[in-house]
Order: structure tokens, then sequence, then C-alpha cells
């Protein structure tokens, strides 16, 4: 009898199970679907407009499914083009997922489920036997396939006609075909050229096809982004996740003249950031100076002297040239849901001795502590066009236990800055800079009050970045300052290069 009971049980075990993971599977599409009609469009995708928390759902659904491995070809595509939307989300705002170490072979949660998106891809292809899917698979650049819904299993050859007609997958000129480097990257799966223009021939119903001769179209990495802003500047709120990195060299010049007389300070800054996890960056700052003063020329610390007072001539005071500063540097997120802000905290310590001056050289740099504290928004106004404020807190020359014991001045300074972008095009930035500080000079005395100074400050600039490459930005600005001072005028050369991985 218990026997009897358990074969008629059994089937409906099986079905049931069936139901079941046939439900859990329509829900993720469902969610899928939803997020495509929310935020895609022939144009591209709609990365900045989506709120990486709204996910939620939809990974709930994805983690219902038992065995991604067991879902329908048109499901497993839809997970494949959702796993990549998310894992660019994670690291947004990236100029090309060819920024992220390793984005295809990297091992990534689906679910309950771990898998890498180049074995995943290439599980489908062999399940299906039809290497054309590989046009349905949207990798996150401007040359993959267009990002689609994909819903029936019969309509295949439907989605992937949709997909060929496309001038970054197939191209036809002056009796050359032009195909997408997918076809050379994957030529085993594709056959023979001869293969290739029959099966081009049936999907596009193009029959001239197949008397071609082949070229292999250029790859555009860029991200397939709506906004087309993919390289667009620098994005100071940007945060790298694990194994991501920025290497930034930036060179400030400032020259100031009080009444013909002339101070010069170069500092070149050496600022490395590293990815940690997308919330938290961490890296060093090295800071080199050089500085000349005198009836000098405007670029005259360029030479990283070292002169002191009694070795000078033609009416040069001093020059000094050394490293004024070096620390850790630590940059985070402090809101998950508002990523266009987060905070910047350097330290600086001095290695150069008596920075401040002595008999031999005069003012370099504070002798103690510096803390720099930034507080970073940026606000998109539209595709081409942007807005970043830095206030910032910043505490120099930091030494303990002077009050009343030595004479020691601390200076505090509170800057805002504001800058305007413009993007031309996807290489170039134009911007525009104000700033506007206040300072107080906290004084210290041998055994009398403490007592600060105010003053103002304020400049104005313009500036440009362009991308050099991919991954290599380099930057120029210029800006003058606005003193109170009487008879002072100052302004400032920079140049920057970024370097940076994802």
């Amino acid at each position: 009898m218990f026997n009897l009971l358990k074969y008629l049980f059994l089937p409906f075990l099986f079905l049931t199970s069936l139901n079941t993971a046939t439900a859990q599977e329509s829900a993720f599409n469902e969610q899928f679907k939803k997020l495509l009609e929310a935020y895609n469009s022939p144009l591209g995708f709609n990365y900045a407009e989506v709120d990486i928390n709204s996910l939620e759902s939809i990974e709930a659904r994805l983690k219902a499914v038992q065995d991604i491995m067991a879902m329908s070809i048109p499901s497993q595509i839809n997970v494949y083009n959702y796993l990549v939307i998310r894992e660019v989300l994670n690291v947004y705002p990236i100029q090309s997922v060819a920024a992220i170490n390793n984005f295809f072979k990297t091992e990534i949660n689906a679910g309950d489920q771990v898998l890498r998106l180049d074995n995943f891809e290439r599980e489908v292809i062999t399940k299906s036997n039809n290497p054309y899917i590989h046009f349905l698979f949207n990798c996150g650049a401007r040359s993959c396939p267009e990002l689609q819904y994909i819903s029936d299993e019969q309509k295949l050859d439907s989605y992937i006609s949709h997909a060929l007609n496309n001038e970054n997958i197939l191209s036809v000129t002056d009796g050359k075909l032009g195909l997408s480097q997918i076809f050379f990257w994957y030529q085993e799966d594709f056959g023979s050229n001869k293969t290739i223009l029959k099966e081009l021939s049936r999907l596009t119903g193009n029959k001239a096809l197949d008397s071609r001769s082949i070229e292999y179209l250029e790859y555009d990495w860029l991200l397939n982004d709506i906004d087309d802003r993919n390289g667009e500047g620098f994005y100071p709120t940007k945060l790298y996740a694990k194994g991501g990195y920025e290497l930034k060299i930036f060179n400030n010049y400032y020259s100031q003249k009080d009444n013909g007389f002339t101070s010069n300070f170069f500092s070149s800054f050496f600022q490395l950031l590293l990815g940690s996890n997308k919330n938290f960056n961490y890296g060093l700052d090295v800071k080199l100076r050089s500085v000349n003063q005198g009836q000098v020329g405007t670029f005259s610390a360029l030479g990283f002297r070292n002169r002191t007072f009694q070795e000078n001539t033609n009416g040069e005071v001093f020059s000094r040239a050394g490293i004024s500063g070096i620390g850790p540097r630590i940059k985070y997120q402090p809101f998950k849901s508002k990523n266009n802000i987060n905070f910047l905290h350097t330290i600086y310590f001095v290695p150069m001795g008596s920075a401040e001056g002595n008999e031999d050289y005069g003012y370099s740099d504070y002798n103690n502590l510096q803390f720099f504290n930034q507080v970073f928004f940026e606000k998109e106004l539209s595709v081409k066009r942007r807005l970043f404020v830095d206030a910032g807190l910043h505490i120099e020359n930091i030494k303990l236990g002077v009050h009343r014991n030595e004479e020691h001045f601390m200076p505090i300074q509170l800057p805002v800055t504001a800058i305007y972008s413009y993007f031309p095009n996807s290489k170039t930035t134009l911007y525009g800079l104000g700033s506007f500080g206040q300072r107080v000079d906290v004084k210290f005395n041998r055994d009398t009050d403490t007592f600060g100074t105010y003053s103002v400050y304020g400049q104005i600039g313009a500036g440009a970045k362009y991308f050099v490459t991919d991954f290599l930005e380099a930057e120029l600005l210029y800006t003058n300052f606005i003193d109170t001072t009487p008879g002072r005028t100052a302004h400032t050369f920079n140049l920057g290069l970024r370097f940076y991985r994802f």
C-alpha cells in the first residue's frame, strides 16, 4: 500500500516542483522586463537614473531560482543581461566595463549561486547549439548587441535578426561586409566565412550578403549609457571597487606679488587612491614643493634649487625644494542612498626640517601636522552639464601644548568651491571655477591668551580636461586669486594627469 501511494505521489511532487520552478523563473523575468521598460531604450541604458537599492525586488526573485542552469534559454539570457547591469551599477559612474578588472572572468553572486559571465555565456551557447545567440548577450559596451527582453524561445531568430540590424554588428559598404569582432572572437562557434554569410543572408533576408568580402569592425568598449557621457570628465564623487585604483599627479604653480616682491610656490601632489569596496577607499598623498622668493621671474620655482640667503644673486632671496608633506587619505560614502556625496580626509606629516624657515631659508610650508577635510557633492544638471561643490575644513600647523607656552600660529580655513562643467563630446570637459574662503589665524603667545585674526579670499578660473586614452585624463587649469591684502596679486597655473582602473 505504501509503495502504491509513493508511486502515485512522486509524479505530483515532480509536477509541483516543476510548476514552482516555472513560477520563480517567470517572477524574475517579469521584474527584469519592468527594469528594461523603465530604463532601457535603443539609445542605451539609463544607469544614472537607477537607484541600486531598487534592485532588491529583482534580486529576491533571482535568489528564489533554485538552479539558474536549468532555466529556459530566454530566461538565462535575461539573467546574464541583468547581472551585467547590476555589476555596472555597483561601480557607476564608469567609463567602460573594460576598466573593471576581469569583469567577465570574476565569480559573482547570482542569487544564492556563483557564476562567471564568460562561462555562463558558453553554457547557454552549448545548450542552445546556436552560436548566433551570442548576439542576444549584452556586455555593457556600445558595440555590444542591443539590450532586449527575451521571452519566447520559439522566436529566438527574430530577436537575433533585430540584433543584427545594427551597424555595430553588421555593416554593408562598397561591396564589403563589416562584421562585429564577436564573429572573430568566437569564430570556432560560427564556422567558415561561407557558413557565416549563408546564415546572415537567411537571418537578415539579404541574399546579396553571401557574395561580399568580410572585414571586422572596430569595437567600442565605452559604456552603453543613454547619457552618452562616458568618459566625460572626472567624477570627484567616484569611489573604486576592490581591485580598482586611481593615481593622480597634480601640479599647482602659485605665483604671488606683493608690491613687486615675488613668492613662487610649485607644489606637485602624488595622490594614490585604492578601492576596498564601493563605499570606502584609502590611499597615500605625497607633496613635493619648490619655493623661490625675491626679485625673480614668475616661473623661477621650477628650478627645484636649494640656495640659502647668503648664496643668492640677481635679487633672489632664497630657494628651497623637498618633500613637504606625506600621509594617508581616506574617501568614503556616508549615505548609501546618496552616491553623489562623499567625504575625503587627508593628513600630512612634514618631513622637511624647519619648513617655516630658519637662518638659511625662508618659509616653504608649515612645520607641523596638516589635516584636510573635504565634502564633495555632485549634481547632474543635464546630459552635458554638471555642478560639483567642494566644501572644506583645513587645519594646518597643528601642535599640541602651545597655549600660553610658546609663540605659534595655526591657520584654519573654510573654503567652498563650485565647478560648473560642460561636456562638448565624450572625451572633453570644459569648466569654470569659483571659490570663496574664510580664514582664521589662531595665534598662541607665551603667557597671554590665544586670539585669532580673520580674513577672506576668493579665486575664479577656467580649465579643461581631455581623455588621452580610455583610462588616462589630462587637465589644464588657470585661476586668479582675489585677496584683500593691499598691493597683492596672485594666480595659479595647474597641470594634472589622472590614471585609473575600476
